[in-house]
């Protein structure tokens, strides 16, 4: 009898798949998801679930970038600093020390879903934040030149 084993699918998109990317608040986690469809190729139809791919925290940049061509982000700036603060950075995003240095110095440019966690989470430890709209911020950045 042979014996059962695990097969190999490898699956890509097609040059007219399209990539669908989000973020979402999960139980006080940053979780974010990508899936890829197709009506020519077929891809991400009910054959398989290779279309899939999600994870927890800061999405993969190439999954982020899509998820900031969607939505856009705003400049997140926290009010203080300490190391409650620096920790909420790395706990939510896994930044490494300068990358969380330079966020709490010169601001974050979060998603709104990051913002809005950040934000709550910031807050519970006693920083105040507040944000400003990239837009908004590229505008005064004209002006003051």
């Amino acid at each position: 009898m042979p014996e059962s084993g695990w097969a190999l699918v490898v699956c890509a998109p097609c040059p007219h798949c399209v990539h669908h990317a989000w973020q979402r608040i999960d139980g006080g986690r940053l979780r974010w998801e990508a899936e890829w469809e197709c009506d020519r190729c077929e891809f991400g139809g009910p054959r398989g679930g290779c279309n899939l791919d999600y994870g927890w925290g800061r999405a993969p940049d190439h999954i982020r970038a899509l998820i900031v061509a969607a939505e856009g982000t705003v400049l997140l700036r926290v009010d203080g600093s300490g190391g409650a603060a620096l920790k909420v950075f790395r706990d939510v995003l896994g930044m490494t020390i300068p990358e969380v240095l330079a966020a709490s110095r010169d601001g974050y440019h979060a998603t709104p879903v990051e913002a809005r966690l950040l934000t709550a989470l910031l807050q519970a430890s006693g920083f105040s934040t507040r944000t400003e709209s990239d837009q908004a911020q590229a505008l005064n950045a004209l002006r003051n030149r």
